[in-house]
């Protein structure tokens, strides 16, 4: 009875443990960029996680590198909940890098989630709770 008692403890404990370790589904986030001006270059599309870091492509959790088209384009990922900024460069002379000017405005056009104006992760960020479609228009 004790062994039985024992056996069915374990067994209970282990069931919690597996269902606590288990991997947290991911949610399929679509982007649609549109406003692309031409298909010159390639887009790079850039998704972060924490402010310290971010839109630097060292510190991206997810990307995609793509020949770019005119008009609209979409992306799919797979991410699990949390909080995320996305950034887009439209990369006309695929060198890697979103190009500027002799003052540090850029010279090629890029866009980024929650239609913030600049590389700021708070302005940036939305919250990813289940399946959804951001729109990005390029600047």
């Amino acid at each position: 009875m004790v062994k039985t008692f024992f056996l069915a403890l374990c067994l209970s404990l282990f069931a919690l443990c597996s269902s606590a370790t288990a991997e947290t589904p991911n949610i399929e986030l679509k982007i649609v960029v549109s406003n692309i001006a031409d298909s010159k270059g390639q887009l790079l599309v850039g998704i972060y996680n924490k402010a310290e870091g971010a839109f630097n492509t060292s510190s991206q959790i997810a990307g995609k590198i793509v020949p770019a088209k005119a008009g609209k384009m979409q992306f799919i990922f797979q991410l699990p909940a949390g909080q995320y900024a996305i950034g887009v460069i439209h990369d006309k002379n695929s060198n890697n890098q979103l190009d500027t000017n002799f003052l540090g405005i850029p010279t090629e056009d890029y866009g980024f989630s929650n239609s913030a104006q600049r590389p700021d992760f708070e302005k940036a960020k939305i919250n990813i709770t289940h399946n959804q479609t951001i729109y990005i228009t390029m600047q």
